[in-house]
This record gives structure tokens, sequence and C-alpha cells, in this order.
């Protein structure tokens, strides 16, 4: 058991280094910038060690786990503060992609619930004021919730 673990107290700098770059590598693989701090807290971790190379192989991992963690952490919570700008907010949002959208329903809602055909898709429907909606009235989308389309009756448009 001693010759599997001897390694572990001859850790160096340039282990860390490796280590950070092997973490890199795996990054640029699977993009998702979540590796890239346990790579800079390891790379970190290198740096001490090149400045004081006594330090205890349990106290290098302790250290690395911990600011692993923390660097994670504080930069998931600066990401949640701040969201990438973009075109195109509602991409994955298909639903609230639709807000806004005005039509005229090929199906009544009973009770003010049913459910419409958008596009390629059914979707489940209900009427915000809680009143039937007819076959053929227009109506608008005005929120969503989940995946149930919000809608509310628009007055008669007049014959122009």
């Amino acid at each position: 058991m001693d010759a599997y673990i001897a390694w572990l107290w001859e850790i160096s700098y340039w282990h860390w280094w490796a280590f950070a770059v092997l973490l890199i590598a795996v990054e640029i693989l699977v993009p998702s910038t979540l590796l890239i701090w346990p790579a800079a807290s390891a790379f970190a971790i290198g740096l001490v060690i090149a400045v004081a190379p006594g330090l205890d192989w349990r106290i290098q991992l302790l250290v690395f786990a911990v600011l692993a963690v923390v660097t994670t952490f504080i930069w998931q919570r600066w990401r949640q503060r701040r969201p990438a700008e973009t075109d195109s907010p509602t991409l994955n949002l298909r639903g609230e992609s639709y807000i806004g959208r005005r039509l005229t329903l090929g199906e009544g809602l009973p009770e003010g619930r049913g459910r419409i055909q958008l596009d390629d898709t059914w979707w489940l429907a209900e009427n915000v004021t809680g009143g039937a909606i007819d076959t053929g009235a227009r109506v608008e989308i005005v929120a969503v919730d989940n995946a149930v389309l919000k809608l509310r009756r628009l007055a008669a448009e007049s014959a122009a």
C-alpha cells in the first residue's frame, strides 16, 4: 500500500500545473466554464508549492479542495447576478416567446380551460379571467405558467 501512495509525499509544483492543464483540456472538450476554477486553483497551489516546497500533501489537497469550491461558488454567484446579454432572450423558453401573440381560437375553451394549437404544437390554455371563450374568438397570450398559456379575450375588432 505504501508503494501506491509514496508518490504523494513527493508532489511538486509541476504536478499541480500538469493537473491544471489536464482540467483545462477537459474544459475545452466539454465547454461549461465549470472546470476553469478548479484548474486555476490547481495552478495557484502549484505557485504556492514553488515558493514553499515543504508543504505537506494533505494540506495541499485540503487547500486545493477549499479553493476550488470557493472560487467555483463565487463564479456561479457572479454569473447569476450578471446574466449574459443576448439578442434572443426567449430562445429556449418557447412559451415565453409567444407572449403578446394574438390569434383566433380554432377550438373554444369551455369553463375557461382547454387546449389550443399554436404553430405545430398543442398547448394547454387558460383564460385569465376564468370565463369560457368561444370558438373563433380573438385572444392574446398574456403570460405563461409552466406549460399553460394564459389568454385574454380581445375586444371585438370593428370592421373598417
